[in-house]
């Protein structure tokens, strides 16, 4: 069967919501059988994210995201 969605727009959504702080690289990849991770130009214009338990608060409310964290 095929996959949903490429690795591509898997990294995409990965990598927006870091930015976004609505999770961290762990937390995105918790029940992957395959992780998911940056792309090497996204960690190297945004090095926070080289830990991978690295949750941008910050930004997170910045964007007002409603929810649980």
């Amino acid at each position: 069967m095929e996959p949903l969605m490429t690795e591509a727009q898997l990294r995409g959504i990965l990598e927006r919501g870091l930015v976004t702080g609505k999770w961290s690289i762990q937390q995105f990849n918790a029940k992957a059988k395959d992780p998911i991770l940056p792309s090497r130009e996204f960690l190297e214009a945004n090095p926070k994210f080289l830990d991978m338990s690295f949750r941008d608060m910050e930004a997170y409310r910045k964007h007002n995201h409603r929810g649980y964290l």
